[in-house]
């Protein structure tokens, strides 16, 4: 596009700066300093005014334009999700070998749900030293597990699934179901290729302007979680949805859970006593994939002075209840590199707050893990 002459200098609307020429004005030899500030000025408020009537005349449009690209692009996530989300099916039933790593050592255990809709279902998950039961109903979860307390690797387990009654994995890493809130903004939209897929990515900025990615995978059209900590492969029908039938997360060049899913069908409708709740057992208000709580207010913990001088790092996992209110109640360290650590980070979460999880928009108190990893620069 041609520049726009503004007397004897040049706006470059392209880099939206004023330049001089070095042209003299015609009959003149000289020209005074006082005389040149003045020409300097009146151009830059015609510039001024053009920007502004440009703004006025285009911003709306603009904004509009903004406006249709968020929702073209949240249609589809929407739409990848729902590719996968199982639990929009009435009923269905999967089974799994799962393997997860406890120490440097890996266990192998079994899975089972059972999914007659959201108001009916039934979960089962035994490892060596781990068993529990849980039976949903309208509104409500009946637990029953030994201990009584959420493991790392069951932790690492929930993870590789995607999906819980329970919560910790943000939305990037869920296969059935988005969580964006209206507040969040898709500010970026890339394309790149990973291990030859073709992903298509929109960066997310939530209010407390942390930036998750969720990508779309355009050959499969589903969501591709984030590698390298994430893995799921392959991919079959069921019930008119897709699903891996084996997922994993992996710290490092580590396998920390694995699930090899050896049954995934849709059959008729379960008898209702499958889902008789265990005796003794007092329900608690849930439901299966609860809406995350977000996390609003953050103190970063202390790195421990003496950690730091010895070149320490390591990761603290916290079994936590994060209530109605957003307030965290922490039950136990579950996983620790060391009781330094520990106590930086009990301090640092104590004074976290939530947005509360949700339940078919109710508020209500959930179990997770919270991990704080301590990491140096070299």
């Amino acid at each position: 596009m041609a520049d726009f002459p503004v007397d004897n200098r040049v706006f470059d609307k392209k880099n939206s700066q004023i330049s001089c020429s070095s042209i003299t004005p015609r009959g003149y030899s000289r020209i005074s300093l006082a005389s040149l500030l003045t020409l300097l000025y009146d151009a830059a408020m015609k510039c001024c005014l053009y920007l502004l009537t440009v703004g006025i005349l285009y911003g709306p449009f603009l904004r509009a334009s903004d406006t249709v690209k968020q929702q073209e692009a949240i249609a589809r996530l929407e739409e990848a999700v729902s590719k996968t989300n199982i639990f929009e099916l009435p009923s269905f039933a999967m089974r799994a070998e799962v393997h997860v790593e406890n120490h440097g050592k890996m266990m192998d255990g079994t899975y089972e749900l059972l999914w007659n809709g959201p108001d009916q279902w039934k979960e089962r998950t035994s490892l060596p030293g781990y068993s529990e039961v849980q039976i949903g109903g309208k509104g409500a979860v009946w637990l029953q597990r030994s201990p009584d307390l959420i493991p790392f690797p069951i932790h690492n387990l929930q993870q590789a699934l995607g999906f819980s009654s329970s919560v910790g994995s943000p939305q990037s890493m869920s296969l059935v179901q988005l969580g964006l809130t209206p507040n969040d903004t898709i500010k970026k939209t890339n394309k790149r290729k990973d291990h030859g897929d073709k992903l298509t990515c929109f960066e997310i900025e939530n209010e407390q302007k942390y930036r998750p990615e969720i990508c779309i995978n355009e050959g499969s059209g589903i969501i591709a979680r984030a590698t390298p900590y994430y893995s799921d492969a392959d991919l079959q029908p069921v019930g008119g949805r897709v699903f891996p039938r084996h997922l994993s997360i992996h710290h490092g060049n580590e396998t920390v859970a694995e699930v090899n899913i050896t049954e995934l069908s849709t059959p008729a409708q379960f008898a209702p006593e499958t889902f008789t709740p265990p005796a003794g057992v007092v329900p608690q208000a849930g439901c299966m994939n609860p809406t995350m709580p977000r996390l609003v207010k953050r103190q970063n913990p202390e790195y421990p002075p003496i950690a730091r001088q010895q070149r320490r790092q390591g990761l603290v996992a916290i079994d936590a209840l994060i209530g109605k209110d957003g307030v965290p109640r922490t039950r136990r360290v579950v996983e620790s590199a060391g009781p330094d650590f520990e106590a930086s980070s009990l301090h640092a979460v104590s004074q976290w707050r939530y947005d509360p999880a949700m339940c078919n928009g109710q508020p209500v108190e959930v179990e997770t893990v919270v991990t704080v990893n301590y990491t140096l620069s070299y």
